[in-house]
């Protein structure tokens, strides 16, 4: 899961910030995902043998991208699967439609570096700015 932009992790008491930087919406999006896998996994390869189609829908922009990786959460955890990559298919201000492509969680090869409990609205931000696109999320450990 590479994309144009990047992203950084942001410590905070109990929670861990996530902040993206992309040339688009839509790469924003890809970015976060990396970032959020990242944050879960560390820097494990994963191989993209399991396609899942998610869609989200939420009342703007920022609460979409907490829509989107609450999703990823719920994948993480409950599916089991440790993302690998990401194809945007749909991107509006209240839709997102996507495929998460990774593979089954093997604990003899993946370890979580951290257990995250939900993605917060807490200084949430998404905005485009004269270079691209910004996000910041926190997520609750």
């Amino acid at each position: 899961m590479s994309g144009r932009g990047h992203f950084r992790l942001l410590a905070h008491t109990a929670d861990i910030g996530l902040e993206v930087r992309a040339p688009s919406r839509q790469e924003l999006f890809v970015v976060a995902a990396a970032g959020f896998r990242n944050l879960i996994f560390g820097e494990v390869s994963a191989a993209e043998v399991v396609r899942r189609q998610v869609r989200v829908e939420a009342g703007n922009g920022p609460e979409l991208l907490v829509a989107w990786l609450n999703e990823i959460l719920c994948l993480c955890e409950l599916g089991r699967l440790v993302p690998a990559g990401v194809e945007i298919r749909e991107l509006t201000d209240q839709h997102l439609s996507a495929v998460i492509s990774g593979e089954p969680f093997d604990p003899a090869r993946h370890t979580v570096e951290r257990s995250a409990k939900a993605v917060t609205y807490h200084q949430l931000v998404v905005e485009e700015r004269r270079d691209g696109w910004y996000a910041r999320v926190y997520i609750d450990l």
